[in-house]
């Protein structure tokens, strides 16, 4: 089920699904919510067919980066960054927000990093983000 909300601000109206919704009162990267004590998948959220919706699947996606130079901080990438919330840039293992004051930011088709420390040939990278179907 999709809903509008009117931006206090702007005015300007935007559409969420309670997919959105669910991923923020919830844990988005174990793709997970608890309620009434019991842990439910996100990802398995589906619209109610008797209101007239359909069904709304995800999927993480994770797109490989080759660090092709010691330090490099510049990427290109090919991915659609209108929902920034749902990006997350994993470097060995650990995870690394999105954001200018995170460790990375995408501008176009670039990525940029800026994280507490330098990347190098042997570090094992990827981009991971939520898409809705």
């Amino acid at each position: 089920m999709a809903f509008t909300l009117t931006h206090i601000r702007t005015g300007e109206q935007q559409t969420f699904t309670i997919q959105v919704l669910l991923e923020k009162l919830g844990d988005p990267i174990n793709d997970e919510i608890i309620i009434k004590s019991e842990a439910y998948r996100i990802a398995s959220v589906q619209e109610d067919d008797s209101t007239g919706g359909g069904t709304v699947s995800s999927n993480w996606v994770r797109q490989s980066i080759e660090v092709t130079q010691s330090d490099q901080t510049e990427f290109e990438v090919d991915i659609n960054t209108s929902d920034p919330e749902g990006l997350f840039l994993v470097v060995n293992g650990a995870l690394f927000d999105y954001g200018l004051n995170g460790a990375f930011h995408i501008a176009g088709t670039t990525l940029y990093w800026h994280g507490r420390f330098n990347l190098s040939p042997s570090d094992q990278v990827y981009i991971k983000f939520l898409t809705l179907n």
